[in-house]
């Protein structure tokens, strides 16, 4: 019975979660609201693609390894050509490179 209970309560929780901000944000928005939510997909892009970069290994240990270099470069490229397909092959060959040269 607490087991059916448990999910009966994540399961409201769930839907609290995505209902009451639906319920709440019927009309428009503020700007200063619109401003600030068009920040959130950048914010989380960076905290989620960053930390690879930057470290090996330990989470918490700043090391340069071959990531940092393939994602510079997968960056480059997909700022000057907007080809997905480019950008991922330029970025995993920068990488297999810099792994094969012992980086």
């Amino acid at each position: 019975m607490i087991i059916w209970l448990t999910i009966l309560g994540m399961a409201v929780a769930t839907f609290a979660i995505r209902a009451i901000p639906l319920l709440v944000m019927r009309g428009e928005l503020a700007s200063w609201l619109q401003r600030w939510l068009a920040t959130v997909p950048v914010a989380v892009f960076v905290a989620l693609i960053v930390p690879p970069l930057v470290t090996t290994g330990d989470p918490l240990v700043f090391s340069i390894g071959p990531a940092l270099p393939a994602g510079i470069a997968g960056a480059l490229i997909a700022w000057r050509t907007r080809n997905v397909l480019l950008t991922i092959g330029v970025g995993m060959a920068t990488f297999w490179a810099l792994r094969w040269m012992g980086l």
